[in-house]
């Protein structure tokens, strides 16, 4: 692949055909009742989704083709792969994980993954999904085999000690540096985000995170993969049978004690002319991109309010039918970075980004979700996230679009805000 860096994690991937098997299940099954303590995938929205365990093939990718070569070397897996799928429906069968880093010159690598064995939900059909490489998959005499009750932990963490990288102070200092060059001319939004670390004496587990999450934040894409676990409210691209959809987040107003804005306060949220900016500028960049990728580009009228326990988000949906041969990873590609999570310009806005955020953004504000062998599926943006860097320590990152108009008090206040679905996963608190 001439231009793209790719390197297989299993040495025998491209030699190894994929054998793979999706039966039914002939019983209700909750799916955070069975989250495993060795997960290595999941994701899950209103309890629907999948939680996954093992690695039957994965590639790691870099550059700026990272999308390109990981998707060329899925399409080659699935070439030779011999699948039965007596359920057919979203996720099941042969599906891949994927979380891409946000830059093309990340030091991390993204990675694209098919998962040894897979228990999922659509529709009220339930089904296991294993695969067998080189050779048929042993079944289990039970699914419960491979996914027993696995009870996550009422009683919270020890304190934890949490450690922003910046005061304050100095993070709001920043704020001001990046409305300055707005104000300058060198850019119309630009996207900043601070990172928090956080230590804990006791362990801090995928699986304990990804399952409070999801029962707190059930309308959120909750999500799991390598080395992030988060809830994200942004989907960034999600493909079904020709159509796109995407739904764009930009403008925020945090809310006290997980209550909700008053009408007077709502109604003046959505016609502030700064969060309205902030929000064209992320729906523009959307339809823009989609350009050449789909056609008949619909968006929804006037940005609607997104309510989250804490926050508030001025939303729109973005749907278009997509040209044939496209795929979801492919829709992805050409969104990331939308303004909603780098700024408009692009170029201009990820350069002041680079200088004001020293620290490489990983797999935080980046596409990460999953596809099926059609090319069909769900890439969300990962927001409200956490890397994980030990057993003990986890970085989590959130962050606010800057207008001209932006006030860094406000701005930090939002940034803080986003931290708190995260903080509250880690403690095991719930929101009220």
């Amino acid at each position: 692949m001439t231009g793209m860096s790719a390197q297989l994690l299993t040495p025998d991937a491209p030699a190894a055909m994929l054998f793979v098997r999706t039966q039914r299940i002939e019983e209700p099954v909750d799916l955070l009742e069975h989250v495993p303590a060795d997960l290595s995938g999941a994701w899950i929205r209103h309890s629907q989704g999948f939680v996954a365990r093992g690695t039957a093939w994965s590639v790691q990718t870099a550059g700026p083709h990272r999308f390109a070569a990981a998707s060329a070397a899925f399409r080659e897996l699935v070439a030779d792969a011999r699948v039965d799928d007596e359920v057919r429906v979203r996720t099941s069968g042969l599906i891949s994980l994927g979380s891409f880093s946000y830059a093309d010159s990340s030091a991390r690598p993204s990675t694209l993954m098919v998962p040894r064995a897979l228990l999922g939900v659509h529709d009220g059909e339930t089904f296991l999904t294993v695969v067998g490489v080189g050779e048929e998959p042993e079944l289990p005499a039970s699914w419960r085999d491979l996914f027993p009750s696995g009870p996550v932990p009422e009683a919270p963490l020890d304190e934890l000690d949490v450690e922003a990288d910046h005061t304050p102070d100095e993070y709001q200092s920043l704020v001001q540096d990046a409305v300055a060059e707005i104000r300058a001319g060198r850019a119309a939004k630009v996207v900043l985000s601070e990172r928090t670390t956080v230590r804990s004496e006791g362990a801090l587990e995928p699986a304990v995170m990804l399952t409070r999450l999801a029962r707190a934040y059930p309308s959120t894409w909750v999500y799991h993969l390598q080395d992030i676990v988060g809830a994200s409210p942004e989907m960034l691209a999600q493909t079904e049978d020709g159509r796109v959809f995407s739904r764009v987040l930009a403008g925020s107003r945090p809310v006290a004690d997980d209550g909700e804005l008053d009408e007077i306060d709502r109604r003046a949220f959505r016609t502030d002319a700064k969060e309205l900016s902030e929000h064209a500028f992320a729906v523009d960049s959307v339809v823009e991109r989609l350009a050449g990728l789909a056609e008949e580009i619909e968006v929804s009228g006037d940005p609607f309010v997104l309510r989250l326990p804490g926050l508030e988000h001025l939303a729109s949906d973005v749907s278009a039918r997509l040209r044939e041969g496209t795929t979801s990873l492919d829709v992805a590609s050409r969104l990331h970075p939308s303004a909603a999570v780098s700024g408009t310009p692009r170029e201009e806005a990820d350069e002041i980004i680079a200088r004001l955020e020293p620290q490489d953004r990983g797999g935080y504000a980046s596409p990460v979700g999953w596809m099926d062998s059609r090319g069909d599926g769900q890439w969300a943006i990962a927001l409200r996230m956490a890397h994980l860097v030990d057993g003990h320590t986890v970085v989590m990152q959130a962050g606010g679009g800057l207008v001209a108009a932006s006030d860094p008090v406000s701005e930090h206040a939002e940034a803080l805000a986003k931290c708190r679905p995260m903080l509250r996963a880690l403690r095991g608190d719930q929101p009220a």
